[in-house]
């Protein structure tokens, strides 16, 4: 098995969701940004649309491997991410309660699916140079099962229907399904393991946002949450279940937090370009996010690329590409009223056609500036 050691202080699956809290207030009038069908060779809708990405682990650690803190051991072979989306060819609807009529058919939706699993061995060095203490390990090959994060997120295409008239890529609702080990702190030894589900519930405009929270661990009795020395089941605390988010789109775009680096394969970037976008987050609300090129460069690549024409009959071509694309370099950024804005997010996104401005790398900070995950493109297929 295939480890790979890198010291961290904050969950591996919390890279996955954007930690975002409120909206800043600010301009006069909203900025929308200008999206283009950059996952597809047309402009308009196609039913036909559908992706699937596959992409590798590993970590790229900023600190000495015997400073104090967080040490972590990621079993690469067993964790992973995919990614897939699909043009649903005969529209949506928002699940309704049992009994309760049918919720409005929305049209020209897109269904986005990501899925991540993390095994990986957690132990705590106490200070500079000492052993450190193994805590807890989980996925293949232990007694505890992988970390996961799981969402499906369904929003619309760039042009209305019907005479809906929502805007380019306008989420409609996304569910987030996690189990999850998360370090208390940098300082602490002590874990909380979470398991819950959010779902996110969009107006019809796009301005509002229902956030419901849902605790999966379904434990009655306070001391059956202790499951070893220094880690507990928890649960968020009961106000924490439900937020109502009003004044979306009052500034600028408005996407929700598992479509937010698909939406971005659909701007146009240059050296020092930015947009400026809010982002909805089930952890905890909503904030505007900045979205900058750094600059566009070439970016060494191999993974395997299969294309269907189902157009022409389902005629599907693959084969291996192991060279250097030109990529942008785009960084993802809290857009801060003065205070820290954290470290970036940092997406390579293909500027050559025929790649379909997919994520070809993907540089996801750990806190405390200790490392950054490293999510690399070993699959694509694209059909349309």
């Amino acid at each position: 098995m295939k480890h790979k050691k890198t010291a961290v202080c904050t969950a591996l699956l919390a890279l996955l969701l954007a930690a975002v809290t409120a909206l800043f207030a600010g301009c006069s009038a909203a900025v929308y940004a200008t999206v283009r069908a950059g996952w597809q060779t047309n402009t308009a809708f196609t039913t036909n649309f559908k992706e699937e990405l596959t992409y590798s682990l590993s970590f790229d650690p900023a600190n000495d491997s015997t400073e104090a803190g967080w040490v972590i051991d990621i079993d690469e072979e067993n964790s992973s991410y995919t990614e897939s989306i699909e043009a649903l060819p005969s529209g949506w609807r928002i699940p309704s309660e049992e009994g309760e009529p049918l919720n409005p058919l929305h049209l020209n939706v897109y269904h986005l699916r990501t899925e991540a699993t993390i095994a990986a061995t957690y132990s705590f060095r106490e200070t500079d140079g000492a052993d450190a203490e193994e805590i807890v390990s989980f996925g293949a090959g232990t007694d505890t099962e992988a970390d996961i994060a799981v969402t499906d997120v369904y929003f619309h295409s760039l042009t209305a229907a019907d005479g809906e008239e929502q805007h380019a890529l306008e989420p409609i609702y996304s569910v987030t399904t996690v189990r999850s080990h998360s370090p208390i702190g940098f300082a602490s030894a002590n874990i909380n393991w979470f398991s819950y589900t959010y779902t996110t519930e969009y107006n019809a405009a796009g301005t509002e946002a229902t956030i419901t929270y849902q605790d999966n661990w379904e434990i009655e009795n306070e001391e059956d949450r202790v499951v070893g020395e220094y880690i507990r089941k928890s649960s968020y605390s009961p106000e924490d279940l439900k937020k109502e988010l009003s004044g979306l789109r009052g500034s600028y775009s408005a996407f929700d937090a598992a479509q937010l680096f698909f939406a971005a394969r659909g701007l146009t970037y240059a050296e020092g370009s930015s947009e400026t976008v809010t982002v909805v987050s089930p952890a905890t609300g909503a904030q505007n996010y900045t979205i900058a090129c750094a600059e566009r460069a070439d970016i060494s690549c191999g993974f395997l690329l299969s294309s269907k024409n189902v157009a022409a009959g389902n005629v599907t071509v693959s084969n291996y590409v192991s060279r250097d694309i030109y990529a942008a370099e785009v960084s993802f950024s809290l857009a801060s009223g003065g205070n820290s804005s954290g470290e970036a997010r940092t997406v390579y996104y293909a500027q050559e056609n025929g790649y379909y401005n997919v994520p070809l790398r993907m540089e996801i900070p750990f806190g405390y500036s200790v490392g950054t995950v490293v999510y690399s493109l070993t699959s694509l297929f694209h059909a349309e």
